[in-house]
């Protein structure tokens, strides 16, 4: 695991983008553990769509795979993983980041939120990921999906002083 990788509570995220997919998830739980998959639609993200994510937890978090990318993830990824097994690229220390993040969430029951952070795609070092992750569950009691939404901006060089 990366020094740089910092988790946090969803309610400390700094990008608009995730805050609001936070609260949209949030507002579909209605208090309950996660929302349902069939919940999470395209028109209560709206905007969101692009940068949305979905695994299907497999065996308690044993494993995800890969169910959906929208276009902005995808491009940053290179290429559509739906349907792989994320265990197939468990020596990649981007994978490795992914999988300690979607893992704190299965096992935590609650939303998770990292970073900002140094992104470790190969090729896309230069830029830095926030991320949210956030528990759907079919039955109200087992974490079955997680869906979430990534934040890509290029790493600040100089931070201002407070």
């Amino acid at each position: 695991m990366s020094p740089d990788n910092v988790y946090k509570s969803a309610h400390a995220l700094e990008s608009s983008l995730l805050a609001g997919v936070h609260a949209t998830w949030t507002k579909v739980a209605a208090g309950r553990l996660a929302p349902r998959r069939d919940e999470i639609t395209p028109a209560v993200l709206k905007t969101a769509l692009p940068w949305i994510w979905m695994f299907d937890a497999v065996d308690g978090g044993a494993d995800f795979r890969f169910r959906f990318a929208g276009d902005r993830v995808v491009q940053f990824m290179g290429r559509r993983y739906a349907g792989e097994m994320l265990s197939t690229f468990a020596k990649d220390p981007f994978f490795q980041r992914m999988r300690a993040v979607l893992l704190d969430c299965v096992r935590s029951r609650a939303p998770v939120a990292a970073g900002p952070m140094r992104s470790l795609q190969n090729g896309k070092e230069y830029l830095q990921l926030e991320v949210v992750v956030l528990p759907l569950s079919e039955d109200g009691a087992q974490i079955t999906t997680l869906f979430g939404a990534l934040d890509i901006r290029p790493i600040d060089r100089v931070r201002p002083k407070d």
